[in-house]
């Protein structure tokens, strides 16, 4: 007969044992924490690694404290050469061509801008689409009312007839459908250098620099840049669909004429760095182009392959940064100068962007700019 217990046993709680290691690990690992960041500031870097000195173990005696008791360290001085490098535009991305259809213009020289002129070159778009003016010459006189910082700062620009008519000129080719482009002078300027020399080229002796072409802009300015930018939206706003930007370059010395520039810099100098700098410069203030075209002018058959030392031109990065570079040639040497950069074109059709610029002839070509010259 099974033997009847008198009392309840009460049931023994089992103990989750296995918590406790995932405790103990828990609490290493906030250790581990606390000490990995609240040790960083006694940590001190050297040569031959990384150390952690605290200032309880310190020998009091060899330190020097401030007047706040703060225990100063006194590290073994290093000489760090600095290098700097010519700068590298091989890793530009192409941004031109993105503006270019057919451009066949008549050049409409300074001079002949003006009501009546323009109405006999508009009469003569026969084989052509479009009209090119010179809107600001060497000289520096400006063709239009400008209100940019350099202009208003100077009095470079002055209303006049010209400046008062052009809005309405403009307006009347356009509803002709005249692909309108204007041609500005960048580095070459009569003017500017007459009201302050701050953005010149200057000799040795602190004078302007000038040789047969004009008196040279520094391409180094950072306020050449600006302003070149300031005037291309200005003309945008206007109403032409393009600027060309000429005299983009530095000036050829026959022989080693040392030169002072507006703007110090860490790089050596060199036309190259000078005039590529500014053109990659101003096609970064002008990467928003509205639906607009910006352009650049090329004086060399050599830049369309390499740097051309002399000018400091480089048309394979121009070929990237602007919707087109014009270049003056004739109907032999064309052929030639699209084969030398043929292979450099990965947007657009290379005879649109590489636009011969020619006189008294329209060569067989979707582009062009024709230039009236005397006649043999």
């Amino acid at each position: 007969m099974a033997r009847v217990q008198e009392f309840y046993k009460g049931k023994r709680k089992r103990r989750n044992y296995a918590f406790l290691p995932f405790l103990i690990l828990l609490t290493v690992i906030s250790v581990i924490l606390v000490l990995f960041y609240g040790m960083q500031k006694y940590a001190v870097i050297s040569k031959d690694g990384v150390a952690i000195r605290l200032p309880i173990l310190e020998d009091g005696q060899s330190a020097t404290v401030d007047s706040e008791g703060h225990v100063v360290r006194e590290f073994e001085k290093v000489s760090v050469p600095l290098v700097f490098e010519d700068a590298d535009y091989s890793y530009v991305r192409s941004k031109g061509g993105q503006f270019s259809p057919p451009v066949r213009a008549i050049f409409i020289p300074a001079e002949n801008v003006n009501s009546n002129k323009i109405i006999e070159y508009a009469a003569r778009l026969v084989a052509g689409n479009a009209l090119m003016l010179e809107m600001k010459p060497r000289s520096g006189q400006m063709l239009w009312e400008s209100h940019t910082h350099m202009a208003e700062a100077y009095s470079l620009t002055m209303q006049n007839d010209v400046t008062a008519a052009m809005p309405e000129m403009l307006q009347m080719l356009k509803e002709k459908d005249v692909y309108l482009v204007a041609e500005i002078s960048c580095c070459i300027d009569e003017l500017l250098p007459t009201r302050t020399t701050a953005y010149c080229i200057h000799t040795e002796t602190g004078l302007n620099y000038s040789d047969g072409l004009g008196t040279w802009l520094d391409p180094y300015s950072l306020d050449l840049r600006t302003w070149i930018a300031e005037m291309v939206r200005e003309l945008w706003a206007l109403g032409f669909d393009e600027v060309v930007l000429k005299d983009v370059a530095h000036p050829s010395l026959a022989e080693a004429i040392p030169l002072l520039y507006s703007r110090e810099i860490s790089t050596p100098r060199s036309s190259t760095a000078a005039v590529c700098g500014l053109a990659a410069g101003v096609a970064d203030l002008l990467y928003d182009r509205e639906g607009k075209a910006v352009s650049i002018w090329c004086n060399t058959r050599e830049a369309l392959v390499r740097d051309d030392l002399t000018t400091g031109q480089n048309a394979v990065l121009f070929m990237s940064l602007y919707d087109r570079v014009y270049l003056d040639t004739d109907k032999f040497s064309y052929p030639y100068n699209v084969e030398d950069i043929e292979s450099q074109v990965t947007t657009g059709n290379v005879y649109d962007r590489l636009v011969p610029v020619v006189i008294n002839y329209i060569p067989d070509n979707t582009s062009w700019i024709l230039v009236d010259g005397p006649e043999d």
